[in-house]
């Protein structure tokens, strides 16, 4: 398990861990898809909300104790 926790939350980018990065690219996603009308705007709000939790998880994450 610490294992898992090391490689999702290791810095790789100016301080970004895995799953932020993962969490915006899945915002970034979902506002593309309903700002050009590819998906309907529940799927949309689903992967904003997906984004946003992966984000929160990240920071909560990389901050626990070991």
């Amino acid at each position: 398990m610490d294992q898992l926790r090391d490689l999702l939350t290791r810095d790789f980018f100016h301080g970004l861990n895995l799953l932020i990065v993962v969490g915006f690219i899945a915002m970034g996603i979902g506002l593309n898809q309903s700002r050009q009308g590819r998906a309907r705007v529940p799927v949309a709000f689903a992967m904003m909300t997906i984004g946003t939790v992966l984000v929160f998880m990240g920071l909560y994450i990389a901050h626990l104790p070991a």
